[in-house]
């Protein structure tokens, strides 16, 4: 019993650290622009960056899983550009696979959370968004309800006037972002619950609830996304 309730510890926390770093990327500016990549750091760092963008792309991608990347913005950004800057493909490929599958799911009675991954598939998609915008909703309009769900999560920070048409056409899609999950209590969020989320974060709305979640019921949710449209 208390192994479970670690797990959902864990997941909680890494769920309030992907909405910290939302909102961090998004409360400086109306419009999102392309993270900067050219901060310079200490010679450690440097040396980490230099190590880890000679890496094959997908072993890079699992070493940006690491805290010290995850907790310094500026950090990532520069070692996904260093690391993919010749391989715009490449890591957009890994990006986007990432988004097709769930946030957490059941393995051999294990569960495997995947929130380390959408923020760094988030990173990659952010840094270099004239490739990865246009792949990203071409994914989306072709993506299973997993997939759009996963897009709609990376999408509040990304540049681009088209992210923010994309998002609000999002909120008129009521389609389950995922099963439902006996763990948390609540209906599952839809598409259009997350689209919300990444508006209010986006834009900086005001007079509007910060966030909706599982624990609102469905009829709460539409009304909340009704005030959000008559604010954009």
């Amino acid at each position: 019993m208390g192994k479970v309730k670690t797990k959902k510890y864990s997941f909680s926390f890494w769920c309030a650290l992907w909405c910290l770093v939302s909102l961090l990327a998004s409360a400086w500016a109306s419009e999102p622009s392309r993270p900067d990549v050219n901060r310079t750091f200490d010679p450690k760092k440097e040396e980490k960056i230099n190590q880890i963008s000679a890496r094959p792309p997908r072993e890079a991608f699992e070493k940006f899983k690491d805290v010290d990347f995850l907790a310094n913005a500026d950090f990532m950004n520069k070692a996904v550009y260093r690391t993919f800057r010749q391989k715009k493909a490449e890591g957009i490929d890994l990006a986007l696979e990432t988004l097709s599958l769930p946030v957490s799911e059941h393995i051999e009675g294990e569960t495997v959370y995947r929130v380390r991954d959408l923020r760094v598939a988030k990173a990659i998609l952010a840094v270099f968004p004239e490739d990865s915008v246009p792949r990203l909703l071409a994914l989306y309009g072709n993506g299973d309800p997993i997939t759009k769900g996963n897009i709609v999560r990376v999408s509040g920070s990304l540049a681009g006037p088209e992210v923010r048409n994309f998002l609000i056409s999002a909120l008129d899609d009521k389609t389950f972002s995922g099963p439902e999950d006996p763990e948390v209590d609540g209906p599952p969020m839809r598409i259009c619950d997350l689209a919300y989320n990444q508006l209010v974060l986006r834009y900086r709305v005001k007079n509007v609830v910060r966030a909706i979640g599982p624990v609102h019921r469905i009829e709460t949710r539409d009304a909340h996304i009704e005030i959000l449209k008559g604010e954009l």
